[in-house]
């Protein structure tokens, strides 16, 4: 059941179905609205905030905030997220994950696929990774879906539209404060009671994992820095 919503996982937002207080989330039938973030789960350290977003005149879906803390020097962070032989290790219910192509350090494409389980199609997507430091203590990482980079797959279901951010911000020599935020207008058919509960969960576990990659790198002797030798392939 669980790997079943994987893919919600990643981007985070399914359509508004139904009103939930704690969100402020749009009644089916109604006038979609746009809120600001609220807290919705709070587990080990790390806060998980829903905010509305209007995505035409009949439907708003959700932008998902992921905060916490990492005791791991900001370059140890970062470089989870640029050794892409990991990648697998903790972003949790992905199949596959390998660079496309590497247009300099900082802006490159992924590919990524999602184990579905039978019978549901297994999906993927094309992620444009654009990085920018703000300034010297503040690096981003933008996240955006590029469906028609790469042919489909056939049996796989290409995700039509994702966009987000990785935000790291040094907080001294050995912490770093790390914000996630993900949003896509691609509408689910699962209801939100179903969903919610997986999505927040696997959510917690994807993070605890990445602030444990980060860690570790910290503490080993001989790191060998940012990120493993990249392998392209189409």
């Amino acid at each position: 059941m669980k790997t079943i919503f994987s893919i919600i996982l990643f981007w985070g937002v399914m359509s508004a179905h139904g009103s939930d207080p704690l969100t402020n989330a749009p009644a089916s039938g109604t006038t979609p609205v746009e809120t600001g973030f609220q807290l919705v789960k709070q587990e080990d350290d790390i806060s998980i905030y829903i905010r509305w977003l209007l995505v035409d005149e009949k439907r708003s879906a959700r932008q998902m905030k992921v905060t916490f803390a990492v005791e791991a020097p900001e370059e140890k962070a970062l470089s989870v997220l640029l050794d892409d032989s990991s990648f697998t290790s903790w972003m949790r219910g992905t199949r596959d994950y390998h660079r496309v192509h590497t247009v300099d350090s900082g802006n490159w494409y992924s590919y990524i696929q999602f184990s579905i389980p039978w019978p549901l199609n297994d999906q993927d997507c094309i992620i444009h990774y654009q990085m920018q430091t703000a300034t010297e203590k503040i690096t981003e990482i933008v996240l955006t879906g590029e469906p028609d980079y790469l042919s489909t797959v056939e049996g796989v279901t290409r995700i039509s539209h994702m966009e987000g951010m990785w935000k790291l911000v040094s907080a001294g020599a050995d912490r770093t404060l790390v914000e996630y935020v993900i949003f896509s207008r691609q509408p689910s058919s699962f209801p939100r009671w179903i969903t919610d509960p997986i999505i927040q969960n696997n959510m917690i576990r994807t993070m605890s994992a990445f602030r444990e990659q980060a860690v570790r790198r910290t503490s080993e002797q001989g790191d060998k820095g940012m990120g493993n030798e990249v392998t392209e392939r189409r």
